[in-house]
């Protein structure tokens, strides 16, 4: 079994890596599609928003939105306990899920391998979120 410290250090790297990926025009050469840079780059800019959050109320970034989300899972991750982990899990089912879904709506299908990957890292990690608080449950 790995040690909480590992896994913490797992996870926070996990939205690091997120981050970059939706950060700025070669992010997706970290997964080695880097043809779809241009593409990418003008989805991200023409995103609405997803109507339940406030990115659409605002007329946000999405750009920088969803990144600043990656950024606050990635600083939260670096840290243990079973409350945050259960903040960790609400935030991904409130905010980040719903971003992906704007995404998956609104973006070409040409991106479809980026936003399974981003999904996939997502879903993985919600798995892990969803076992480790039945371990211990929140006080």
């Amino acid at each position: 079994m790995k040690s909480e410290s590992r896994i913490r250090y797992q996870r926070s790297l996990r939205y690091k890596r997120l981050a970059a990926l939706f950060g700025g025009p070669l992010g997706v050469a970290l997964i080695g599609r880097a043809d779809l840079s241009t593409l990418f780059e003008q989805a991200l800019a023409r995103c609405p928003g997803h109507e339940d959050l406030i990115c659409r109320a605002t007329g946000g970034v999405p750009k920088v939105c969803f990144v600043q989300k990656m950024e606050q899972l990635a600083a939260s991750c670096a840290r243990g306990g079973a409350s945050r982990r259960a903040w960790e899990r609400s935030f991904i089912e409130k905010e980040v899920l719903p971003c992906l879904e704007a995404f998956a709506r609104n973006f070409p299908t040409e991106l479809t391998p980026i936003l399974d990957y981003t999904r996939g890292e997502i879903e993985a990690d919600l798995d892990y979120l969803s076992r480790s608080l039945l371990k211990r449950p929140v006080e």
